[in-house]
């Protein structure tokens, strides 16, 4: 898989990266994990995505890829206590705690991006914070940072100059990112790594498949509902989840879709999607053209 230059950081990142939220919520033993990562090494997916607060997330994958450091781009997130305790949120002293404390967990002396995970706009303001941030970066606890976020926050941290790239919602049911705020990150060379490309799968059965992500895949059906397209109905001749992917995965700016999942099978097939590049521009135009027409303003980013 050809890779991508994630901004101004210079890392060289997959266009496809795994977010492991289902590694420690779905409590995935420790073998499984360890097929999990070494075996999306092995396909060529050099990038995974976690945070202190996914339950055991951050322990089994420093256990997994401890041999293999060097191979991956670990992101990891901060800015809450998590699990395990800790200094009130948002605070500079929970900044560092949180960052050391997934230094231990990943079993690394370095992390590859620091991000701050949904920290509210208000917060963002406090410089305090942010240095914060940065001297975690100074002092080599991680080599570039940033935000993880929607809506006017991440348009908050897309203006700070010491942020080096940002996390964030863009899929068929989250769009107003594409216009309001990715051309923003590009002009200032931030690095892009978007969250959620399959918007939970809300396509499929909201009782089977809504799970501990319910309320991000009650909104996203809400949405697609009213959007009112299908592969079918778009002469897309592919399925969901080629077409949610690959729409997400070739917008300008994104260096990086993660998506969740424990399947290495499920893997193989999203390497394949993306294998097959852009869909065809007037399929992604009537996509586009769907959002602007229902979209009043309040289909915000999922966060």
């Amino acid at each position: 898989m050809d890779t991508r230059t994630l901004g101004r950081t210079g890392l060289s990142v997959t266009p496809l990266g795994l977010g492991a939220a289902e590694i420690g919520f779905l409590d995935v033993s420790q073998n499984d994990c360890d097929r999990l990562l070494n075996g999306i090494l092995d396909l060529g997916i050099n990038l995974v995505d976690t945070a202190s607060c996914y339950a055991h997330s951050e322990e089994k994958i420093g256990r997994s890829i401890s041999s293999r450091r060097d191979e991956f781009v670990v992101v990891t997130k901060c800015g809450h206590s998590g699990n395990g305790g800790g200094p009130p949120e948002w605070t500079p002293e929970v900044i560092r705690f949180s960052a050391e404390r997934s230094l231990r967990r990943l079993q690394t002396d370095h992390l590859d991006i620091l991000l701050l995970h949904s920290c509210p706009e208000d917060r963002l303001e406090e410089a305090e914070l942010i240095e914060a941030l940065q001297k975690c970066k100074d002092d080599g606890l991680t080599r570039f940072i940033g935000y993880s976020g929607d809506g006017e926050a991440l348009g908050r941290a897309i203006g700070m100059e010491a942020l080096d790239c940002v996390e964030t919602s863009v899929s068929i049911c989250d769009q107003q990112v594409i216009d309001m705020y990715l051309p923003k990150a590009r002009e200032g060379e931030k690095g892009i790594l978007a969250k959620r490309p399959l918007a939970n799968t809300c396509w499929r059965d909201m009782e089977q498949y809504s799970g501990m992500y319910g309320s991000y895949a009650e909104a996203y059906l809400q949405r697609l509902e009213k959007l009112g397209f299908s592969p079918e109905s778009l002469g897309c001749y592919c399925d969901w989840i080629e077409m949610a992917l690959r729409f997400t995965v070739f917008q300008p700016g994104v260096d990086s879709a993660l998506v969740g999942g424990t399947s290495l099978a499920h893997v193989e097939e999203n390497i394949h999607f993306i294998n097959n590049g852009p869909l065809a521009e007037e399929v992604v135009q009537m996509i586009r053209d769907a959002w602007k027409e229902h979209d009043d303003g309040s289909w915000t980013g999922e966060t």
